[in-house]
């Protein structure tokens, strides 16, 4: 449920996005490798191998480059947000191997290779998102901490345990599990979405946090977040109720499957579009507010726009 559409659709990406992702791409996985919590305890090698399967390769590592954006837009350098940004990617990674598992979607696909659980088993799959889960905290209090910001470190632990927590993405996922079938309403829906909102509003504002933004700046990458969120969420609705497995690199038709009620089944595909789209214009409109026309704001729209595009895409396909 927490892939990025351009990780799973080919599309014309802007240049300038595509070079801002060239230059970090490397220093993103190079950061990854070095922060992944490996065990070295003489009988985890399937855990270690669960580790580096669930992290590598991981698509175009969108969740960390908006926190890097994040922080940059704020002023910060790229190498002082790149601790948080690494707990992002980790913590992005510990959902969906969580979501994968049997007792919540039941899917055997991610990425377009088998889910974690189905190489490894369901034990080890449990261990290594844990595993991950618990290094993002570790991640964000060593981000305060390298940026000579140690008062940070609550603040940002006290963020993740709100996103991952029950009014976050164990609360949507709660609300997920007890709702499907029929007589659900909108307020099911909304808080089914907390999932990715929860993640999305603290990815963006995780790296800048780290290194010193201010309380209004903050702000306003976290709205942006809830934004950029909830579109995604409904974009995924329009690509799970359109894809196909092998564009998805995951299983479709899942919302059907599970009688899930989404932004599809309320509105329709158009309407869930239109939706969206408003979200993606609203969120990069009140960071041109905050922020001006800087490059970061700009990168961040067309980030935006990307995931829209490729909802669109399959909704004007032909039948």
């Amino acid at each position: 449920m927490f892939v990025f559409v351009s990780e799973i659709t080919t599309l014309n990406m802007p240049e300038r996005l595509d070079v801002y992702i060239g230059r970090r791409r490397y220093f993103i996985e190079a950061a990854l490798e070095k922060c992944l919590p490996l065990s070295s305890q003489p009988h985890a090698r399937r855990l270690n191998e669960a580790l580096r399967y669930a992290v590598f390769p991981g698509g175009k590592r969108w969740r960390p480059l908006l926190t890097l954006l994040g922080a940059e837009l704020v002023g910060a350098s790229t190498r002082n947000a790149m601790l948080a940004a690494c707990a992002m990617e980790f913590l992005h990674t510990s959902s969906i191997i969580f979501d994968d598992l049997p007792a919540m979607d039941d899917a055997e696909m991610r990425r377009g290779v088998p889910a974690l659980h189905r190489v490894f088993g369901e034990g080890v799959a449990l261990l290594a998102a844990l595993a991950l889960l618990n290094e993002s905290y570790g991640l964000l209090a060593r981000a305060a901490h390298k940026n000579g910001r140690c008062d940070l470190s609550a603040q940002l632990i006290i963020e993740a345990a709100k996103c991952v927590g029950g009014n976050g993405m164990i609360g949507g996922q709660a609300v997920d599990l007890s709702l499907r079938g029929e007589g659900q309403g909108t307020e099911a829906l909304y808080s089914r979405n907390l999932k990715t909102m929860a993640l999305m509003r603290l990815t963006m504002r995780a790296g800048a946090i780290s290194c010193g933004a201010g309380e209004d700046d903050a702000k306003a990458l976290g709205e942006f977040g809830d934004s950029l969120g909830m579109a995604y969420q409904i974009c995924d609705d329009v690509l799970d109720d359109l894809g196909a497995d092998t564009e998805l690199g995951k299983p479709a038709k899942q919302d059907a499957r599970h009688r899930r009620l989404t932004c599809v089944t309320e509105l329709g595909v158009d309407g869930a579009r239109r939706l969206a789209s408003g979200l993606i214009v609203d969120g990069t409109m009140s960071l041109r507010e905050r922020f001006g026309a800087r490059p970061e704001v700009e990168l961040l729209s067309e980030a935006a726009m990307m995931i829209l595009q490729g909802a669109l895409n399959l909704s004007l396909a032909p039948a």
